[in-house]
């Protein structure tokens, strides 16, 4: 494969993840709101999914000789648990940006760590990309301390951060792509 062409897609995915950023910082509460209930309809489908499945399936696993189905109700109460989380998020769609703004700092940790450890195993102090690289990683390591600590009060300031974050750590994988040596 064309070594240009397989770095396309981390191309896209640091533009991908820039422009998603931008719309969390200009679109706050419509990201607070929009997820919440996505999250609570994607939850609520698999749980009925789930149970619909495990009402289908039991039975023939007992005809089966398959015993009780051993385990099979696990999926049944997994099924009830997120259909009840998806609930409850559909009628508190901002605790998804909380639980969100956990995950997201979490991400963000791990990425700047990862990126700052690949940027310093090659050192290279008078090469100005290399300073770059390394304040855009430290930079995504304190957005993930600063989401985790989360010392905002209110979604909305907690989603334009995490766009900024967002924004960050896109134009960093581009950057680092770009200045890749080929």
């Amino acid at each position: 494969m064309n070594k240009n062409m397989s770095r396309v897609p981390k191309y896209i995915s640091g533009f991908m993840t820039a422009m998603a950023g931008v719309f969390f910082v200009l679109f706050p509460e419509t990201v607070s709101g929009v997820l919440g209930i996505l999250w609570g309809i994607v939850l609520i489908v698999a749980g009925v999914a789930g149970a619909v499945d495990y009402a289908l399936c039991i039975k023939s696993f007992k005809e089966e000789n398959y015993g009780n189905a051993a385990g099979a109700e696990i999926v049944l109460v997994y099924s009830i648990i997120i259909t009840i989380l998806g609930i409850i998020f559909m009628i508190k769609p901002q605790l998804v940006m909380q639980l969100l703004s956990f995950v997201i700092g979490v991400y963000f940790i791990i990425d700047g760590v990862v990126k700052l450890r690949h940027d310093t195993l090659v050192p290279n102090p008078k090469d100005i990309l290399w300073i770059i690289m390394i304040a855009l990683s430290v930079a995504l390591i304190v957005a993930g301390i600063a989401l985790l600590i989360n010392p905002f009060r209110g979604t909305i300031t907690v989603i334009r951060f995490s766009g900024i974050a967002f924004v960050i750590s896109g134009i960093e994988s581009i950057a680092e792509e770009s200045f890749k040596k080929k």
